[in-house]
């Protein structure tokens, strides 16, 4: 098997290979691992692959590359094989990423406080006064622990002898900590016996040590320290992270509406009002964070924040402004500045970097330009680095124009061999890639620790010169031998205090409250739409157009009233409902669908795995159906697995969700979403002939069963209204859905500041008092004019609920709300 194995496999005589020291001949911590590889079957190996895509897709694993057409849909690239380090190798690697945060933690007090660096000459002030990123209003602010570097990642590649070098570094909001992760938990999986026998490091302790030094260093009072995650949003590249580490972690997933600043200090919009912030862990451009001092046309940030870090109320980490640190220029003073701040050698070098706004290094980087790659020295230059072998002619011309116009705005860097690794390719051969490896550090209170491992990173095919995720690249586990035992240490248990015990969710952000309820309508729509689709397609595929005169203007109605169908005749109305399922730029159940996901993806640190792996699977499903020629009973199939996938969700709600507040208000927008529905689909059946028959309404509201299980004969207005309006035991009542709503709004009140169940108790007493002899007939005015109050009152109700708890209401809302 090692022959047919390693038939694609090529070993570089200009790289360096992280699996073989020379041909046939694996180093001595890959022996293991290729010994298994060599022994597994081929089928073996086809379904490890597959498992992993899998299981990345199912879980949702995304990053948006975004000139892909996938965009935020993109799965995660996982290959199947991770890159091993051997313990005395990475001893060195992290030793070398903890001093190097410890120096650039140094650097960047420096350059926020006394500027003794750029007074001595070590800095060019160029480096701080020309960098966008340098942000004047964050100058001498109060930082706990004066820690401004709390998360750092290094980007490293192996020269072809073997040695480390530093890329580039990573300090405004480091991501792939949770990628890293996530890939650990997936790829372990694949080998558990060999992971335990190569006694490969655990990451828990790392994030541990993260989480407890936030706590520690947050400012005291107004209660326990709380710790948020801010993230941009849902289309940001990384925002599957965002949402896995904040889960991971146990910290709120915020974006910048839901905090506000009030006298200097951030608060928490929640569910029972404001509560105190003590430490940011952001993942938002630090000029992005304050629209009043930083840059004034951003929306994502927290009005204020500056003023609230600078007084010392708020620990942000990374401090704002950092990402100054991660201009190339900086590199080729790193070995000096070492040795003036903390008396020592560089430990690891980074690659040969020239700032071309030296004159010499100008001069050095002009005269050897074919084999280096030009990079912008400051980030809003915005041009991709350019390989000086690949300029020729005028183009080369124009290149040096420049850089003799505006030295300062270059800096060269020597174009690395990076090594290789090893990838299974399609035909499940070992292929060869190029890789580089991200290594985190975070502070403590005790010094910078090394997360064990990291985040490898793969090539995307065998000659690229770049590895990066927006190009498409793929990613590896990263396994770090240990020589003695393994801690055991997960933070997903650790011992609690009674202090810890949680019951309530009052204190749920106001955006969260807001996206659970409407994810609880957009689920309940896309319900009631799949289930209309799906008996107008039988009607159209099991009845002539004589046939269905008795009960198709019921169902007309409802198709023209969702803004599906005009009235087209069959052929064009087979169509019409065919595009209504697959076609998400048509009205209809694949529109509604892609606003469920929606929803859901801002909640996705709520979302169990099991739940977001159904309505993945679901989405995916219908996607790809759409623009395929799709037949009357593909389209009745799909609809039944549509339906089915919906009932999955709603049973996750109803058997796997605590009945806290976080419950009650996805079960307010399912209530009110299903009484609008019913009323419509009752107002509408009211309107067609009175000898029609309501078999389409039994089916639309999931009841046939339970009415044949009642009555023996056809379907008849009173008992099948009774079953609709009044049966209080019948979900998809009437009843049911006013009681419930009644019975939430009322738990809600009770435990904050609210009065809207009155309105509900109204609504309650007007069902009550139904007389089912002249009020539960075909013709009822009063019945008619019910529903249309009920439907009233479920819109009023969401109305008031959105000016209440969605927002943030001050005391002027709330009365404005309470008349």
């Amino acid at each position: 098997m090692s022959r047919e194995l390693l038939s694609n496999y090529r070993l570089s005589p200009s790289r360096y290979d992280e699996m073989f020291e020379a041909p046939q001949t694996p180093r001595a911590h890959w022996r293991k691992m290729f010994e298994q590889l060599a022994a597994t079957p081929e089928e073996l190996m086809k379904s490890r692959i597959q498992a992993v895509q899998r299981q990345v897709r199912e879980n949702g694993v995304t990053y948006n590359v975004y000139a892909d057409p996938e965009g935020a849909d993109r799965p995660w690239e996982l290959d199947v094989l991770p890159l091993i380090l051997p313990a005395e190798e990475w001893s060195q690697i992290a030793g070398a990423v903890a001093q190097r945060a410890r120096l650039l933690d140094l650097i960047l007090a420096d350059i926020y406080g006394e500027q003794r660096l750029l007074k001595e000459g070590l800095l060019p002030p160029t480096l701080v006064y020309g960098h966008a990123s340098y942000l004047r209003p964050c100058r001498n602010a109060k930082l706990a622990g004066d820690v401004r570097l709390h998360l750092y990642a290094a980007d490293l590649a192996r020269a072809p002898d073997g040695r480390w070098w530093v890329m580039t570094d990573r300090t405004q909001a480091p991501s792939g900590a949770g990628y890293a992760l996530e890939n650990r938990l997936v790829i372990s999986r694949l080998y558990p016996d060999l992971f335990h026998e190569l006694k490969v490091e655990h990451l828990a302790g790392f994030f541990a040590t993260l989480r407890e030094s936030l706590a520690e260093w947050a400012p005291r009072g107004d209660g326990a320290p709380l710790t948020v995650l801010l993230t941009p949003g849902p289309f940001n590249e990384t925002y599957f992270e965002h949402a896995y580490l904040a889960r991971y972690l146990g910290f709120p997933l915020v974006e910048g509406g839901d905090l506000t600043v009030r006298e200097g200090k951030v608060w928490l919009k929640t569910l029972s009002g404001l509560r105190r912030v003590h430490a940011i862990l952001r993942r938002l451009d630090g000029d992005y964070c304050d629209p009043l001092e930083l840059r004034a046309n951003s929306t994502l940030g927290v009005p204020g924040l500056v003023d609230a870090t600078r007084r010392g109320n708020v620990l942000v980490a990374n401090a704002l402004g950092s990402s100054i640190l991660e201009s190339g220029m900086l590199l080729g003073f790193l070995p000096r500045l070492c040795e003036r701040l903390l008396s020592e050698p560089l430990k690891m070098p980074s690659v040969a970097t020239w700032w071309c706004g030296e004159p010499a290094a100008r001069e050095e980087v002009l005269a050897q330009l074919d084999r280096l790659v030009i990079k912008p020295a400051f980030p809003q230059l915005g041009f991709e680095p350019l390989f000086g072998q690949d300029l020729q002619g005028a183009q080369r011309e124009a290149l040096v124009a420049r850089m003799r116009a505006r030295p300062r705005d270059y800096v060269a860097q020597e174009l690395v061999q990076l090594s290789q690794a090893p990838v299974l390719d399609r035909a499940r051969r070992l292929a060869t890639r190029a890789t580089g490896l991200r290594v985190y550090a975070c502070a403590s209170p005790n010094g910078y620790v090394v997360m064990p491992g990291g985040l490898t990173r793969v090539a995307t095919g065998p000659d690229a010169r770049v590895v990066s995720m927006q190009r498409g690249g793929a990613s590896k586990d990263t396994w770090v031998l240990s020589l003695g035992p393994v801690s055991q240490f997960t933070l997903l248990h650790r011992p609690s205090t009674p202090q810890d015990l949680v019951r309530t969710g009052i204190n749920l952000s106001s955006r969260v409250v807001e996206h659970l309820f409407w994810f609880g309508r957009h689920a309940e729509r896309c319900d009631g739409l799949a289930r209309l689709l799906r008996v107008a397609l039988s009607r159209i595929i099991d009845e002539t157009a004589r046939e269905r005169e008795s009960d198709w203007p019921g169902i007309a109605g409802l198709l023209a009233r969702t803004g599906i169908s005009n009235g087209a005749g069959d052929a064009a109305l087979t169509l019409v409902l065919r595009a209504a399922v697959t076609d998400d730029s048509k009205p209809g159940l694949a529109a509604n669908l892609r606003l469920l996901v929606r929803s859901a993806s801002h909640l996705r640190e709520l979302m169990s795995t099991d739940n977001w792996r159904t309505l993945n699977q679901t989405m995916r499903g219908v996607a790809r159906r759409k623009g395929q020629p799709l037949g009357l009973a593909d389209a009745l199939s799909e609809l039944d697995g549509v339906i089915a996938s919906l009932m999955t969700l709603a049973g996750f709600a109803l058997d796997g969700m605590t009945r806290d507040h976080a419950w009650r208000f996805l079960s307010l927008g399912r209530r009110i979403e299903r009484l609008q529905w019913i009323c419509t689909a009752l107002t509408q059946a009211l309107t067609a002939p009175r000898e029609a028959d309501l078999g389409w309404l039994l089916e639309l509201t999931d009841s046939t069963l339970t009415y044949r299980a009642r009555y023996m004969g056809a379907p008849d207005w009173l008992p099948v209204l009774d079953l609709l309006v009044r049966d209080e035991t019948n979900p998809r009542s009437v009843a049911f859905q006013l009681l419930g709503l009644r019975d939430y709004v009322g738990r809600v009140a009770a435990a904050v500041d609210y009065a809207g169940e009155e309105r509900m108790e109204e609504a309650v007493l007007a069902l009550q008092a139904l007389d089912p002899a002249t009020d539960l007939q075909y013709g009822s005015a009063r019945l008619a004019r019910l529903l249309d109050d009920w439907y009233g009152a479920a819109y009023r109700l969401s109305e008031q609920l959105g000016l209440r708890f969605f927002v943030h209401a001050g005391e002027i809302n709330r009365q404005t709300v309470a008349t």
